[in-house]
This record gives structure tokens, C-alpha cells and sequence, in this order.
């Protein structure tokens, strides 16, 4: 859970403090008035990365060269902790006072889920997307994922530089390497999506699915053939990726593919998506908090909850929010609406955002 947010030089939002509380925290404002901003500074210090750029430099007011996020925390497992994020021409993550080889830490104190404008790209968008989403669940369910992932990437990347200079011996030293660990990391996307399609399915999930055309479908590809050993699909394959220069199966062209009513979800309607999105989203939280060996929840971020949905479909998010109890940012422009929700929850804590600057309100 949040406890504090610390933000400077993050987009247009001005320097300063803020104390969300442990239900629903309800951020009003116009367009452009940075409510936006501020879930992105929150997405950057839990995953160590942006909700809208993959360029860090981006996230940093304009005319500024760096940026920092900072938090207090506090998870079951470890009490209360301080963390931060700093960029200025690369990131450091720091937890507790001490710098940090990566992120890895701070994600598992501070799981985040998220449904925003970019959020469509995990159902529009490439396969890259969707990889991201089978490594926060796989990391999420299993503590060695970290280790597996990284060798994985290192021996693949080491086949792919043996495959461009079309060195055949060296590209099957690193095969044996580089399939143990892909299957491995496969193992860990496959049992999260099996736990992934059972929440989709599970009543914690139906109010928000409630007016969707049929079931939610989700069906793991993990980019070689069904049922053949990765090292066997690498040997397959080696003649072909050493004309290519590059390995074109594997752990790295691994998808998922997602259906509403046996129906391709790129056919659905805007409003179907933004409630599959929704439900897909509650169900990684769900499946974190089952998975988890402290009694840890995520936090969720909704920015501009309403957009894009007819009523039903925001009751619905609103009753799975109270429901299972986590602490969630949510943007809006409507305050009579924000105002209507905050009166129906006991925990509900509203802010202002104008001109970058976020108030309370009481």
C-alpha cells in the first residue's frame, strides 16, 4: 500500500506531497490538469518504468533533465519501507536507502495494476504488449523468475550474436543454455495464464463482466509449436535463423491470444474492451493476492474511470473496487460523479488537480 507520494519535476505537476488513503482515492480535474501525470509518477516508482513512453526522458517537465519519485510504503511482509526513483540521463531505483541493481525489489513490495488510454495496446497492440503482462504475472507467482528470465535473455541474446556472424558451433553452445531456462520462464507464463483464465471466469469478476456476449477466452502461444522441446525447436530451426541472422522461435515470440464470445477481441467494440479490460486487470490482482505467501494486494490505478463505459459498466468497477478492499487511484473529469461514489464508500478521499497542483478535499 502507498502511504505517501513525493513528486518532483514529473510533467507538468507541481512539487509536493501527497497522502492517498487505503480505499478508493478519487483525483478530479479538467484535461490537462496533470491527474494523469500523477498516476504516471506512481507507475514509475512501482514497475520502474512509464504508463505512456518507453522513454524515461519523456516523464521529465519540460525543459528539465531529471525527475524523482519518491514513497513510503507498507506490505505485510516487510513492515514499513522508503523507496524512490531518480532519472537523470538512466534510472536508480533506491529502497530503504540503498541503491538498487534494478527494480526487482520495489515490484514486489508495491504490485501495481493499471488500466489506462495505453492500456488498449495489450488488446490492439503487438505481441510485446501482452509478453509484458506474462511477466508480471509470472514474476508475481514465482520468486525464481527474475533468475530464469535473465539467463534465458543473456544465452538468447548470445545465440543471436553467433547467428549474425553465421557461426553455427558457437549458436549451439548457448542453445542448451538458452532452452533450459526458455522453458523454464514458458512454464511460468503458461501456470499464470491457466490461474489468469480461471479468475476471468470466477464470480469476484462477474459484475464487471456483467453485459459482455459471451465468456472471456485466453489461449497461450509460446512462440514455438505445442507439445516440441525448445532445444529440439531451436535444432529445427538453426539452418533458417542462420540465413536470417536471428532466432525467430522462442520464449521471445510468445503471445496471448484473447477472445470475447469465440469472437477475435480486435472485433469488439470499444466499450466490450474497456470492460474486458477491466475484468483482465482485476484478475491479475486476484491472482497476485491468491498466489501470494504475505496477505498482499495491489494497487490499482483507473484513469478516467468513466471514459468509454455505459453505466453498468462503471457500477461494476466501482462494486469489484469496494469489494475486494485494495487501494485505487482513479482520474476523472466528472466530479458530480466522483462526488456520488465518495458518498456511497466510507473510505473514499477525494483530491483536486488544477494547473499541476493536487489538493485534498474534505
Amino acid at each position: 500500500m502507498l502511504l505517501e507520494l513525493w513528486i518532483q519535476a514529473v510533467r507538468n505537476l507541481a512539487e509536493g506531497t501527497i497522502a492517498p488513503g487505503a480505499g478508493l482515492n478519487l483525483f478530479v480535474g479538467s484535461n490537462g490538469s496533470g491527474k494523469t501525470s500523477l498516476l504516471e509518477a506512481c507507475h514509475v516508482l512501482a514497475l520502474g518504468r512509464s504508463l505512456r513512453t518507453h522513454r524515461l526522458a519523456r516523464v521529465a517537465r519540460s525543459g528539465e533533465t531529471a525527475f524523482a519519485v519518491s514513497g513510503a510504503l507498507w506490505d505485510p511482509g516487510h513492515g514499513q519501507s522508503r523507496v524512490a526513483v531518480e532519472w537523470a540521463g538512466a534510472r536508480r531505483s533506491r529502497l530503504n536507502g540503498q541503491w538498487l541493481d534494478g527494480h526487482w525489489a520495489i515490484a514486489r513490495r508495491l504490485p501495481l495494476v493499471a488500466v489506462h488510454a495505453e492500456s488498449f495496446e495489450l488488446l490492439m497492440g503487438p505481441p510485446e504488449q501482452r509478453r509484458r503482462l506474462l511477466d508480471w504475472g509470472a514474476f508475481y507467482l514465482d520468486v525464481d523468475f527474475p533468475q530464469y528470465w535473465q539467463t534465458w535473455r543473456r544465452a538468447h541474446e548470445q545465440r543471436n550474436a553467433a547467428l549474425r556472424q553465421h557461426d553455427a558451433a558457437a549458436a549451439v553452445r548457448f542453445e542448451g543454455p538458452a532452452a533450459v531456462a526458455g522453458t523454464r520462464l514458458t512454464a511460468m507464463r503458461r501456470d499464470f495464464v491457466a490461474a489468469l483464465q480461471q479468475t476471468v471466469a470466477a464470480e469476484t469478476t462477474a459484475a464487471v463482466r456483467e453485459g459482455l456476449e459471451g465468456p472471456i477466452d485466453l489461449h497461450f502461444r509460446p512462440g514455438w509449436a505445442d507439445g516440441e522441446d525448445l532445444i529440439d525447436a531451436y535444432g529445427r530451426s538453426r539452418a533458417q535463423d542462420l540465413e536470417r541472422g536471428f532466432g525467430h522461435l522462442g520464449p521471445q515470440k510468445a503471445d496471448l491470444e484473447i477472445r470475447i464470445g469465440g469472437r477475435p477481441i480486435r472485433e469488439a467494440s470499444r466499450g466490450e474492451q474497456k470492460r474486458v479490460l477491466n475484468v483482465l486487470v482485476l484478475a491479475q490482482g486476484q491472482v497476485l493476492v491468491a498466489a501470494a505467501a504475505e496477505p498482499v494486494a495491489p494497487i490499482l490505478l483507473l484513469d478516467d474511470a468513466v471514459a468509454e463505459m455505459d453505466a453498468g459498466g462503471v457500477g461494476g468497477i466501482m462494486h469489484a473496487v469496494a469489494a475486494l478492499g485494495w487501494q485505487c487511484l482513479a482520474t476523472t473529469v466528472d466530479r458530480r460523479w466522483a462526488e456520488g461514489v465518495a458518498q456511497q464508500m466510507s473510505n473514499a478521499k477525494m483530491f483536486h488537480v488544477e494547473h499541476g497542483r493536487i489538493q485534498a478535499l474534505t
